[in-house]
């Protein structure tokens, strides 16, 4: 009976995976939209207008992951169909057989989307579904929906991000966005990031079957941040130190725009004072002799009575 209790509270804890999935659940932590670079084999630039940019797809998986396959071929039919950008990242802590990934950001994955078990995918930082298992028709219409949602971007934004050909494992890169002002996130704080992101790398003793992983976040740098109040203009360049790659040189960066909230301060309650208030200050002289005094009488008085 013992054996039969531990086996039933191993599958509570392993059931709610397969319960879940399918089911898109909102995030509150701001977004994560508008993503563009490319190959750092040449240097280059790219010029976007805000209400252009693609959906970022942020892809958690591992190479041991059989359901994984099954979410990575729908999110290829998706950006075939309406364009988007896929961002792998790949299981690190604790992990035995997935090369891919680094601990650094597993903690971001945790952190923002308490998560830690493949497959998860989230669009723009918004919204994320767990597993393989479609709410609806297929994982297609799902993902095409949840991809297609407004996240009430103003009009006229512009975004320009450029980089220089990689030499001893680093690039410069240079961005100038410029935000017109916006209701919807207007106090949010607007943070640029540089994700570097190996093309493809091959590792055929990944259980799931693909041999080759295509889009793998290897780092993600901030360059610059600024709260958005009214218009948001925000240019520099940086040296950006890049990883080895896995195999070949096919490592790319893309500029993705961040939208933090606000932070609520936290109220601290001032304890309520024990001492009496300082404007009556400190006792009459001879006060402290004559309390001496008419204790030591009433001490008498109970010896003597």
């Amino acid at each position: 009976m013992r054996r039969i209790a531990l086996l039933m509270i191993t599958l509570v804890v392993l059931l709610p995976l397969n319960v879940q999935a399918g089911a898109p659940v909102a995030v509150d932590d701001g977004a994560v939209f508008g993503s563009h670079g490319g190959a750092v084999s040449s240097a280059n630039s790219s010029a976007v207008a805000l209400e252009d940019l693609d959906p970022i797809l942020e892809d958690y998986t591992a190479t041991w992951c059989t359901n994984c396959v099954d979410v990575e071929h729908a999110l290829e039919d998706l950006v075939a169909e309406r364009g988007g950008h896929i961002f792998a990242f790949h299981r690190s802590i604790g992990e035995t057989e997935d090369p891919f990934g680094s601990d650094a950001l597993d903690e971001r994955w945790e952190q923002r989307y308490d998560r830690r078990a493949p497959p998860t995918v989230v669009f723009n930082g918004t919204t994320y579904v767990i597993g393989s298992v479609p709410e609806g028709d297929s994982l297609l219409d799902d993902y095409r929906a949840l991809a297609n949602q407004s996240l009430d971007l103003p009009t006229g934004g512009t975004s320009v991000f450029s980089w220089t050909t990689a030499q001893s494992g680093s690039t410069t890169v240079t961005w100038d966005v410029n935000l017109p002002p916006s209701s919807a996130w207007n106090g949010h704080l607007v943070r640029l990031e540089v994700w570097v992101v190996e093309a493809t790398a091959n590792f055929p003793e990944g259980t799931n079957g693909q041999e080759d992983y295509p889009h793998i976040v290897r780092s993600i740098s901030t360059v610059d941040e600024l709260v958005w109040n009214e218009a948001v203009s925000l240019q520099g360049s940086s040296a950006l130190a890049l990883p080895p790659a896995f195999d070949g040189d096919d490592l790319e960066v893309y500029l993705v725009h961040n939208l933090v909230p606000p932070t609520t301060p936290e109220v601290v309650e001032e304890p309520e004072s024990v001492t009496e208030p300082a404007e009556r200050g400190l006792p009459a002289p001879g006060a402290g002799l004559a309390l001496l005094a008419l204790a030591a009488a009433a001490r008498r008085n109970d010896v003597n009575p």
